[in-house]
């Protein structure tokens, strides 16, 4: 039986620091990461996921991360709670950060659903999600990572709890045959990749176990009962719109093996 060995590890990256210096391997991508769009952006490296933190917002423009079998596990007893990532020094801007209060926030570890509390702002779970999810880290002592704000998305309600969770279902499911799988998500924006602070159009997710790989493109419009299979798209167009080589050192292409495999059938 082939055995997987996980390293977990920690770190920021200032990209601006390291890209003429020396070369940078994360485990949590195949082979190398994806571009980051500004040199001024942050990139952090937490035990489960990689992240890049646009400069102008504090928002990840993309989260990279690996799930192994042995890594999946129940999430619906988990505690869900935003806390600052402390490595990082960009603010998200999702939240206000002005008053410089820590977190006050109930415990909401069998309350997934309710308001989330933040420096007296109140933040809904219907408007935020986690790009790299609990359930792919649920069996790993490090799932209290994916409460970090560097993992945090503005994902609409009905594409979180709809298609966006079923797509993590069925990579979770997938990964106990396959292996491992690798996985890059994000938002895309209107205007050729542009990242302002509007928000997010569309939400990405790239599966790839190395040799393939299946793309997803959700709108932000995603209805809660819609299947994730209506929404496969192609890594050539998602790179395009985002304007980022995401699988950059990645010799793959689309395949409709992968999707076939996901439960997409043609």
């Amino acid at each position: 039986m082939k055995t997987i060995h996980t390293l977990w590890v920690s770190v920021l990256l200032i990209c601006a620091n390291i890209a003429l210096a020396q070369t940078v391997h994360i485990s949590h991508c195949l082979r190398a990461c994806p571009q980051v769009s500004d040199a001024r952006n942050e990139v952090v490296v937490r035990h489960l996921y990689a992240a890049s933190i646009m400069q102008n917002s504090g928002l990840a423009e993309w989260v990279a991360y690996r799930v192994l079998p042995d890594a999946v596990g129940v999430a619906s007893l988990l505690g869900r709670w935003w806390q600052q990532d402390e490595l990082l020094q960009t603010q998200n801007g999702l939240v206000d950060s002005d008053s410089g209060v820590d977190f006050v926030q109930p415990d909401l570890s069998n309350a997934q659903d309710r308001d989330y509390r933040l420096n007296e702002i109140r933040l809904t779970s219907e408007d935020r999600g986690r790009l790299a999810p609990m359930t792919s880290f649920a069996g790993t002592p490090y799932w209290d990572e994916l409460n970090y704000l560097s993992n945090m998305a503005p994902i609409p309600q009905g594409l979180r709890l709809g298609s966006w969770s079923r797509l993590d279902q069925a990579v979770n499911e997938l990964v106990a045959s396959a292996g491992q799988l690798y996985v890059v998500s994000g938002p895309l924006y209107a205007g050729n990749g542009l990242r302002s602070d509007l928000e997010p159009s569309h939400f990405f997710k790239l599966i790839t176990d190395g040799e393939q790989v299946a793309a997803f493109r959700f709108p932000v419009s995603t209805p809660v009962h819609a299947d994730f299979c209506a929404y496969t798209s192609k890594l050539n167009q998602i790179e395009s719109e985002s304007g980022l080589a995401l699988l950059p050192a990645l010799d793959a292409a689309d395949d409709i093996r992968l999707l076939e495999l996901l439960n997409c059938h043609s």
